[in-house]
């Protein structure tokens, strides 16, 4: 299933989604592999006001049903960033951010949900290790839940207004 959304819709809709994942319906392997590739090594297993409270109550929710997630994605790129200079990181995340939100976003046109979460930080060289990641050669760079979503009306985020964000010449 495709869903049928403008482009304007698609990125303005497609965010965290942890309290609308369907955790009971599987997600088939061949919809996870159809999304551009994040890099050779992924591995498979917003500028948005909004209150503390709600991204607290989005994170128990899915901290309490991680078990019930169908798939989770992993991206993970060559080289580690730890210590590395402002340019050494700047380039890293820069390739693997865009990557990984491309996929985020085909997921998003499939009537699939996903969210971004660092949960793999504290536990990176365990789960590299379960995973069979060489951990002093590549990064995980997050860790993505992936469902299906109950229900495919969602409305766009809210946003500051574009004229108390955007800056042009100097801040």
């Amino acid at each position: 299933m495709t869903l049928n959304l403008t482009p304007d819709e698609l990125l303005s809709t497609t965010r965290a989604v942890r309290k609308r994942l369907d955790l009971d319906r599987p997600v088939p392997r061949r919809l996870i592999a159809e999304g551009p590739p994040l890099t050779e090594d992924i591995r498979r297993m917003n500028h948005a006001p909004r209150s503390t409270q709600g991204v607290f109550d989005g994170l128990r929710h899915l901290t309490d049903n991680i078990h019930r997630v169908p798939a989770f994605v992993i991206p993970a790129i060559e080289g580690r960033t730890d210590h590395a200079s402002t340019a050494v990181q700047s380039g890293t995340w820069g390739s693997i951010l865009p990557a990984t939100w491309n996929f985020m976003l085909a997921a998003r046109a499939r009537g699939l949900g996903t969210t971004w979460t660092t949960a793999q930080g504290p536990l990176e060289p365990e789960l590299a290790a379960t995973l069979g990641v060489p951990y002093n050669e590549v990064m995980l760079a997050a860790f993505i839940p992936l469902a299906y979503t109950i229900g495919t009306d969602f409305k766009p985020a809210p946003r500051i207004p574009r004229d108390q964000i955007l800056h042009w010449d100097r801040w």
